[in-house]
């Protein structure tokens, strides 16, 4: 999420959603009676003396709503608001009726609000960790598989293949290939990206001087123990000692411990631990939650929406930490076999 403008004194974030788990965040955050500001499409209806009743012309407008109703649709990575109009660009518009906007990745907004929250403000201002993102790259001669991760959402990018033969000549140079792989890793960049290569022998270290140059110094670090390539090597590479120590305070890391440790209580039979929206919800305003992982595809369970952002806000009202897994990663399918939730409990709730 690209934070544009923030002033929780006057009441107002301007903001550009970037990704689906921006979308969970904006759930959570935008409630009924706040406003938000975005460009939408209306259709104004002429009422001239030749105009057909049933047609209308749909023009782009700037609007201002008071939200009634927030839903999420993960499934198709948008969030649907609807609302009254108190605000208009264009003076055709009638501020009397309803209007409803769809955000998804790549929408600007802004969202004012009477007063946020110690939570609002830390659902716009997570830690610095959190937000971290890396560019994973597993490369050897023939292939190389480009991808991002961030919070705990895997994204390969594109997959590379060299045309090389597979000993080194004089008439096949890599420089080509080389500067590929470097322009594609440049182009997916973002300011603060951490870039981590991996593959087998040495020809990712090539590699990686040509993306630190090409990134005019940036750090690229170089991994060993990968044998993998390509899309496959993108998705083992989160899972090897190396990287798991590299990204030991990300998002990621955490949530493949949180779920390993879910797993661990279960098999025990630990008390301190619960999982099922309705447990969990049970034991949020307690204080009991010590960390959640909810999935992606939870709905797929049929929970109630609201309920679970409640249930999800109470936690870390109560200082509890949340994260929303990937579902399909490992640790995400696992979250989604409990029902799409789980929770860690600082003390037993059973009598």
């Amino acid at each position: 999420m690209i934070v544009n403008e923030f002033n929780p004194k006057h009441g107002y974030c301007s903001l550009t959603i970037e990704s689906a788990e921006d979308l969970w965040i904006l759930r959570r955050l935008i409630a009924k009676g706040d406003v938000i500001v975005t460009r939408s499409s209306r259709v104004i209806k002429k009422e001239d003396e030749y105009s057909r009743p049933d047609r209308g012309e749909r023009v782009k407008v700037a609007l201002a709503l008071s939200v009634d109703e927030v839903h999420l649709d993960s499934s198709i990575e948008r969030v649907r608001v609807r609302g009254t109009i108190v605000e208009a660009s264009d003076e055709t518009v009638t501020k009397a009726g309803s209007h409803s906007v769809t955000l998804s990745p790549g929408h600007a907004l802004t969202i004012r609000k009477r007063a946020w929250t110690p939570l609002d403000i830390r659902l716009v201002r997570p830690s610095e960790e959190s937000t971290t993102r890396f560019i994973l790259v597993t490369v050897d001669r023939r292939e190389a598989g480009i991808g991002t991760l961030g919070g705990s959402h895997l994204s390969v990018v594109t997959t590379i293949e060299s045309g090389l033969g597979g000993k080194m000549g004089e008439e096949q140079s890599p420089k080509p290939y080389l500067s590929k792989v470097a322009e594609t890793v440049a182009q997916v960049y973002q300011e603060g990206d951490r870039v981590v290569l991996a593959g087998p022998g040495n020809f990712k270290n090539a590699v990686a001087n040509q993306i630190r140059e090409r990134l005019k110094g940036k750090d690229a670090a170089v991994l060993e123990g990968l044998d993998i390539t390509g899309s496959d090597g993108v998705r083992a590479l989160i899972k090897t000692p190396g990287f798991q120590s590299l990204a030991r305070d990300s998002v990621m890391v955490e949530m493949q411990q949180l779920v390993a440790e879910v797993v661990k209580r279960v098999s025990a039979g630990d008390p301190k631990v619960t999982y099922t929206l309705p447990r969990v919800a049970e034991a949020a305003p307690t204080g009991a939650v010590e960390a959640c992982a909810v999935s992606d595809d939870v709905f797929a369970s049929g929970v109630d929406e609201t309920q679970l952002v409640d249930t999800l806000n109470a936690i870390e009202g109560k200082g509890g930490s949340v994260y929303l897994a990937d579902s399909s990663m490992e640790f995400g399918k696992q979250v989604s076999s409990f029902g799409g939730i789980v929770a860690l409990l600082r003390y037993s709730l059973r009598v």
